[in-house]
């Protein structure tokens, strides 16, 4: 009898150890929004450094996987699908990709890491833990961005005051964001203890006088969308209809009236704040449904957005003449400022689709929204105008609040046999230890580049080059990289292996000064022909750029091709002016030099 009371006693200090291990393990997987490196430790250490410890994070939390999953817990309908919707982009990435990359790797470990938290947040303690952690977090950001504010922390971008751990106020601010409606749940609460209702209002305040500042619209908007059911699950304004399974709100006519005059204010207010940038997403996303039309049904493949988005708004803007205010807007990003265009100009309609599908089981089956589906709305609203599936932080952060949104609906769960269980654990050390094993060492190769990019920026190309040569295997899913050793190649002569690797670059991007570089070694090797044909693409990709009208003019006029040149000399002075530099004026003079010649 001593024995049994012994063995249970045993048992229950190691299942609060193992309770213990599990939450630290998943807090520091929260964590990584706080690490970063200076530029001189890590390329882009801001970034690249909480890539490694993710990666290392995650390989500690994956340890409790079979601990976790061969108690009896059952599986919901938002597992399989985000096992389906994972599988399906490993498989269209294969197919239509194919190339190395950072983003694929990430994306790998965040099924052991939705695997963890999901059977973590079956037990109502940890459960909890993990949302304070969250407000914590969020709360750490926040105060963190007004120390930036008022001067008593460094920005980490050159031209913003206010940045947090992230590299501009964008994802910053939708970060911040999700913590509002989850600290507003906990503001009035009255069900939890003092210190979760204290930790709430602390957050609230603190996120409320920061965003204002950060100056992000999606931010406002997202944030007032998960506020919104806040308000009305604490209202008496609720009903129960027989034929739905969920609870609805019902308004009188007046307050219907306001609520839609305030969306509409906000939406107009948001608009008219930044109004460039407003017209500028709105090419994005008129540009993205030329990239749609090509593959429609699978898309281009993962990760290819940047990479067919360029011929995308060159056939746009080719197709038919679009106005002045849309020529002068168009740029060239690295995101859609909507992931669900985004998604579906890579994943296809059916990928899209099965997006919405998991996304949508979180709230199926549940008779009213709660604590973490609050957060779960303002970040996915947040996605309609940003790019947070593009930012390590706020990735975690989506998979922690679908993870712990999942329902727990008898209706739409099942329990795996035991034989299944143990595929599932080995399926989830393999993902493991695959992702782990392509991202940590690549450690020493970010830390390397930093010192060869220093070469590079003091154009010492000859001796960057070697470098970049002996960097090439492991960093050559970085575009940026590419970049830099394409061009010192380039500056050594080199011109054939330079478009080589720049055309290694059009798999990760579409940036018109590629194809200017690219034009620039064509010339140098005598093919004018293709040289030219380098410039028209890149003029056409972003048609308000001046500098390859520019390249295109000294082409003709070094081949003694006049009149193409003066033509050309007319159309770059007659073209409107987006921002006036010195550059621009150079253009200007050697334009009307050539026509006066």
């Amino acid at each position: 009898m001593l024995n049994k009371i012994m063995l249970h006693k045993i048992i229950d200090i190691f299942l609060v150890i193992f309770f213990y291990c599990v939450f630290i393990a998943l807090a520091s997987v929260l964590s990584t929004v706080f690490i970063f490196a200076s530029n001189n430790v890590l390329v882009d250490g801001i970034v690249t450094a909480k890539y490694f410890w993710f990666a290392a994070s995650v390989c500690i939390v994956s340890f409790f996987i079979p601990f976790q999953l061969f108690q009896k817990k059952s599986i919901h309908v938002s597992d399989v699908l985000f096992a389906a919707f994972t599988l399906y982009i490993s498989i269209n990435y294969f197919c239509l990709n194919g190339a190395p990359s950072m983003q694929w790797w990430l994306l790998l470990l965040m099924f052991p890491l939705y695997i963890v938290v999901r059977l973590a947040a079956s037990d109502e303690k940890l459960r909890r833990w993990l949302f304070s952690v969250i407000l914590i977090v969020v709360l750490a950001q926040a105060v963190w961005g007004l120390l930036q504010l008022y001067g008593f922390a460094r920005s980490y971008h050159n031209l913003y005051k206010i940045t947090g751990t992230f590299f501009n106020p964008g994802p910053y601010s939708g970060f911040v964001a999700v913590g509002v409606p989850l600290a507003l749940s906990y503001s009035l609460s009255k069900t939890l203890s003092r210190f979760e209702r204290w930790l709430g209002m602390a957050t609230l305040l603190a996120c409320a006088l920061v965003l204002p500042a950060a100056m992000s619209r999606a931010a406002w908007i997202a944030a007032i969308a998960g506020c919104v059911p806040v308000l009305i699950q604490v209202s008496s304004f609720k009903f129960r209809v027989s034929s739905f399974r969920f609870q609805v709100p019902i308004f009188n006519f007046t307050k219907i009236v306001i609520a839609a005059f305030i969306t509409i204010a906000l939406l107009a207010g948001a608009y008219y704040l930044k109004k460039d940038s407003a017209d500028g997403r709105y090419v994005i996303w008129s540009a993205s449904i030329e990239a749609v039309k090509e593959n429609p049904v699978f898309g281009a493949g993962y990760g290819r957005f940047t990479a067919v988005y360029g011929d995308a708004q060159a056939s746009y803007f080719l197709k038919k003449e679009r106005s002045a205010a849309q020529i002068m807007v168009a740029d060239s990003p690295d995101y859609a400022f909507n992931e669900y265009v985004q998604m579906t100009v890579e994943l296809g309609i059916v990928g899209l689709i099965l997006f919405l599908f998991l996304t949508g089981s979180c709230f199926v089956k549940i008779r009213s929204l709660t604590t973490n589906h609050y957060s779960l709305i303002t970040i996915l609203v947040f996605a309609a105008f940003s790019y947070p599936f593009s930012v390590l932080p706020l990735v975690i952060m989506f998979v922690f609040l679908l993870a712990l949104s999942a329902p727990a609906s008898k209706k739409l769960s099942f329990t795996l046999p035991v034989w299944l269980r143990v595929i599932g654990v080995a399926i989830f050390f393999s993902i493991t230890a695959y992702g782990a094993h392509q991202i940590l060492p690549k450690r020493a190769a970010y830390k390397e580049w930093s010192s060869v990019r220093t070469l590079y920026n003091v154009n010492l190309y000859h001796e960057a080059a070697k470098e970049y040569a002996s960097l090439y295997a492991v960093l050559r899913h970085e575009k940026y990289f590419l970049f830099e050793y394409a061009q010192s190649l380039s500056k050594t002569g080199q011109y054939t292996e330079s478009n080589r690797i720049f055309e290694e670059y059009l798999l990760y991007g579409s940036d018109p000064m590629v194809y200017n570089c690219m034009g620039n070694n064509y010339k140098e090797m005598g093919d004018y022909a293709k040289a030219e044909n380098m410039y028209n693409r890149a003029s056409q990709i972003v048609p308000n750029r001046h500098y390859p009208l520019y390249l295109l003019m000294m082409l003709y006029q070094e081949t003694a091709q006049i009149e193409k040149a003066k033509a050309m000399a007319g159309t770059l002075l007659d073209k409107p002016v987006k921002v006036q530099s010195t550059a621009i004026r150079e253009m200007q003079l050697e334009a009307k030099r050539i026509i006066e010649n």
